[in-house]
């Protein structure tokens, strides 16, 4: 694939993950007992017919496995980001810690002041009015519950570095052993008890950044055309089939990127074509504003419903049927964020960054 070619394909998976983050939120918040009653057990462990049809949505629109995409998807790209550059080292790492500052961070601001204002709003004020900051600086996730996953992002950026680094010397072995060195590392006790969610994730990047290689081709080559529907189902059903282990969750992240692989390599058939459509396109444009400003709209929600004997005992039901005007709405509201944030924040990020370019 041409380096300069846009990977659409992924653009649209990133907008329909994004969606099915916002459902599976919106499903919980009706009644935030499902997620140790019916999600966390497996799918055999499901009492009666209304909690097994209700595992049932939490696979297809899983927010564990879409984050899991998200992380994958952040490698590859990022990889793909830094193999255009052709600064030295030192430039390479100012200019990408700086361009990804600015394409996460003051989108990510404006939603936590936005969710801050919607708790003080809803008479939550004095439960929140401590945690703005500390969720400023990624550290508590009170406020803007969904922000957990920029910390991840942000301490990947030297791992990504690093990796990109090797592999321009050592090729796919180098990204695995930056892996390895950097997996010892956050075994240490000192590291382990603050990173343990960068650490449970680590895998996700090590392996989108190994798609773009000869590895991940080479994968992608011996796998069937038909691979695709298989690899989804299987990605979806990982984690509700088997028990809750810690290989469960690095299986589900191998078969997130063999599917991202798939997309990449343009090998997932009518999902690849559809993805590729102007709304797939679209959502995936504005899928970072719908992923943080649908919380505004949960809060919202879960105020109005406080007290609703109705929900708590019918949350699928409900959550389905909430999801559609809340999906609407951030809908709506990524894309004027997107235009009027994340387009002059990228924008922003890059004329600070042009001084590091070569001439």
């Amino acid at each position: 694939m041409p380096e300069d070619a846009r990977h659409t394909q992924l653009d649209g998976l990133r907008g329909y993950a994004a969606i099915a983050v916002v459902i599976f939120h919106t499903i919980l918040g009706c009644d935030p007992t499902l997620n140790q009653r019916i999600l966390r057990p497996t799918i055999q462990e499901a009492s009666g017919l209304y909690d097994l049809v209700t595992k049932c949505v939490f696979m297809l629109v899983s927010g564990e496995t879409a984050v899991v995409l998200f992380f994958v998807l952040s490698g590859v790209v990022l990889f793909e980001s830094l193999r255009r550059r052709r600064a030295g080292t030192a430039a390479t790492a100012v200019g990408f810690s700086l361009r990804r500052f600015f394409r996460l961070y003051p989108t990510f601001f404006a939603c936590l002041a936005a969710a801050f204002a919607t708790f003080a709003a809803t008479g939550v004020w004095s439960a929140m009015a401590g945690h703005f900051w500390p969720n400023a600086a990624l550290h508590d996730f009170s406020v803007l519950g969904v922000s957990w996953t920029l910390q991840v992002e942000f301490l990947a950026i030297p791992f990504i570095l690093t990796g990109f680094w090797c592999h321009r010397r050592f090729g796919a072995m180098g990204i695995v052993c930056v892996f390895a060195v950097f997996a010892a590392l956050l075994c240490e006790p000192w590291l382990r008890t603050h990173f343990v969610t960068y650490k449970r994730f680590l895998p996700c990047f090590a392996l989108g950044l190994l798609i773009p290689t000869r590895v991940g081709a080479a994968v992608v080559r011996v796998l069937p055309a038909w691979a695709w529907p298989a690899i989804l189902a299987a990605l979806l059903a990982a984690r509700h089939v088997l028990a809750l282990h810690w290989w469960t969750m690095n299986l589900a992240q191998i078969l997130a990127a063999v599917f991202v692989a798939l997309l990449y390599y343009r090998r997932a058939g009518a999902l690849g074509r559809f993805c590729d459509r102007g709304v797939s396109q679209y959502l995936g444009r504005v899928s970072y504003s719908l992923y943080l400003c649908n919380v505004v709209y949960l809060i919202l929600v879960a105020h109005w419903t406080r007290g609703m004997g109705a929900v708590r005992e019918h949350p699928l039901e409900w959550g389905l049927a909430l999801a559609v005007p809340i999906v609407g709405a951030s809908i709506a509201t990524a894309h004027v964020v997107e235009i009027v944030l994340e387009r002059p924040s990228v924008a922003w990020g890059r004329r600070l960054t042009q001084f590091l370019q070569p001439a």
